[in-house]
């Protein structure tokens, strides 16, 4: 099975979100699920930009101060010709305000204020709705709420927003070799901590099932539990051929079904997709290297498209030569940045964002500066 075939298989299986409200101070990274519509004009009045004075229409370069205003304050009459009112920057200019005059281009003598005539030329006023109109769409369902929004939201009132909520994805790892305990003889179980870090980039809750020993019964158990309890359920190690390799027997035994297997990939080649309880099953291999670079393609995408998110490579070149052999399509493990003439870059040098470039079946290799697919491990689109 080719990659692109066994990513639309995978991807085709993955719901979506339900929607949940979550508080604004919360929410920032977290993907929207609905538009969000402003609810009323902003400004929702016209304020003042500039120290100074607030004058009424008809007034002719001379003109009394009847109140002082800070930001904080507001005047609910109609100013009269020949009235004004010193406002602060930000501060309600009063219905009937013809222009504000800054405070240094006004002579102030007791409570009166005389001023240029033409002036009024400059307003120095921000009108009600300039910025945002009753009605506008401030952000649309799918996306991501950045640091600029978060201001948006606050400005427009809205105490909460609703968000795709996060899929709870269950993590067994397997085998009789592996060892939690960093002071214990034999293999650490570095996958997790590569998952668990995965995870938390994307604001997904994680449940650990601890490391399964190669006991079928035992497996068959964990797994079960995982796919009654989780979204998704994540393996790492047993998808092999040796008859230690028990994962995708216990999978069929239990009523499962694998629909993404045998991948012309590598490293990865032994990575299965199946379901188990109608839940998303991903069973990575367990070498670090397949691991990682299957889990950055496959499992980041099915996170977007639940989230509802846009899915797919893009497009980059890579920055050093890779040699390989045909018929499978190289997996390989960069990092993207972006060049002084605004390019996607697939790097070596461990700065950037964590992405997989793949380098196509047919090709035997690739030179610098030649164009690959680039599946990215990061929040970056």
């Amino acid at each position: 099975m080719k990659l692109e075939e066994a990513f639309n298989t995978i991807i085709s299986f993955i719901p979506g979100a339900r929607p949940e409200e979550v508080p604004l101070i919360a929410a920032a990274g977290r993907v929207l699920a609905e538009d969000i519509v402003a609810q009323h004009d902003y400004p929702e009045a016209d304020m003042s930009r500039m120290d100074g004075y607030a004058v009424g229409k008809g007034s002719e370069g001379t003109c009394i101060v009847v109140q002082e205003l800070s930001a904080a304050d507001s005047y609910d009459k109609p100013l009269k010709k020949g009235e004004c009112i010193r406002v602060a920057t930000g501060a309600k200019v009063p219905s009937n305000t013809d222009f504000v005059v800054p405070f240094e281009n006004a002579h102030r003598d007791g409570e009166n204020v005389t001023y240029q005539q033409g002036e009024e030329r400059k307003r120095h006023i921000t009108q009600a709705g300039s910025d945002i109109k009753k009605g506008d769409v401030l952000a649309r369902k799918g996306m991501r709420v950045d640091i600029r929004l978060m201001e948006v939201f606050a400005s427009m009132r809205f105490a909460a927003l609703p968000c795709a909520k996060a899929p709870l994805i269950g993590v067994i790892s397997t085998g009789s070799e592996l060892v939690e305990d960093f002071t214990q003889k034999g293999t650490v179980n570095s996958n997790y901590y590569h998952m668990a870090g995965l995870l938390r980039i994307f604001d997904v809750n994680m449940k650990y099932y601890g490391v399964i020993p190669d006991d079928e019964g035992l497996l068959s158990t964990v797994m079960k539990q995982a796919a009654l309890e989780c979204d998704m359920v994540v393996t790492f190690g047993g998808t092999g051929y040796s008859r230690y390799d028990l994962l995708k027997l216990t999978v069929l035994e239990a009523g499962g079904e694998i629909p993404v297997e045998g991948l012309r990939v590598s490293p990865g080649k032994t990575f299965r997709f199946g379901l188990l309880g109608g839940k998303p099953l991903f069973m990575f291999p367990g070498s670090p290297a397949g691991a990682i670079a299957c889990s950055e393609v496959f499992l980041v995408q099915a996170i977007r498209k639940w989230h509802g998110l846009k899915t797919g490579s893009i497009k980059g070149v890579i920055n050093f030569p890779v040699k390989k052999r045909k018929g499978f399509a190289k997996l390989v493990r960069t990092w993207l940045t972006i060049n002084d003439e605004g390019m996607a870059v697939a790097c070596q040098n461990g700065v950037g964002f964590p992405c997989v470039a793949v380098i196509a079946e047919d090709a035997e290799e690739v030179q610098r500066g030649d164009l690959v697919d680039v599946w990215l491990a990061s929040k970056m689109l």
